[in-house]
């Protein structure tokens, strides 16, 4: 059976990479130029989660004793969540069924990489780096990632026999 051929160009992009260019106020050109470019732009569920729900629970909870910065980050969670929508980026979903032993070991390296218990590690960085592996998986293709975290590089590292990505330069 040949791997499904895919017609764009894979990109994940890490949660802190969107929070800059939603703060630069370039998120939506950024997205749009990277599609033209025939990138599909993903980012897993956990990731999702980072940018919208666990900001917005913030909001909620900050909004009577500042409610110029819960309605700033409220703000920024609309633009996401309209990129979203537009299709400009897309969630994409993990099958933990078929990676969960790499993903207890992506959670286990970060942790050890980052002297934290494995419960500290954000869930949206073992998601990333299994994103980029089930896309390479599923495709057989070079698949980019846009990231600042070095940490989360140094974690993808020992994939790199088995994946094929890039670090996209950063925005």
């Amino acid at each position: 059976m040949r791997p499904a051929l895919s017609m764009n160009k894979k990109l994940v992009i890490d949660s802190s990479i969107l929070i800059t260019l939603d703060r630069r106020r370039t998120l939506d050109e950024y997205l749009r130029r990277k599609k033209d470019e025939g990138y599909e732009i993903l980012i897993p569920r956990a990731i999702a989660r980072e940018l919208l729900d666990e900001p917005k629970k913030y909001a909620e909870e900050i909004k009577e004793r500042s409610p110029l910065l819960a309605t700033k980050i409220l703000d920024s969670v609309e633009r996401i969540n309209t990129a979203i929508e537009e299709g400009l980026m897309k969630v994409e979903m993990i099958n933990y069924r078929k990676y969960s032993r790499t993903m207890n070991n992506v959670r286990k390296h970060l942790s050890r990489l980052e002297a934290k218990p494995e419960h500290a590690i954000k869930k949206g960085d073992p998601e990333l780096i299994i994103l980029v592996i089930q896309l390479y998986d599923k495709f057989k293709e070079k698949v980019l990632l846009s990231t600042k975290d070095k940490g989360l590089l140094r974690a993808l590292k020992p994939f790199a026999k088995r994946v094929e990505y890039e670090v996209l330069e950063n925005p």
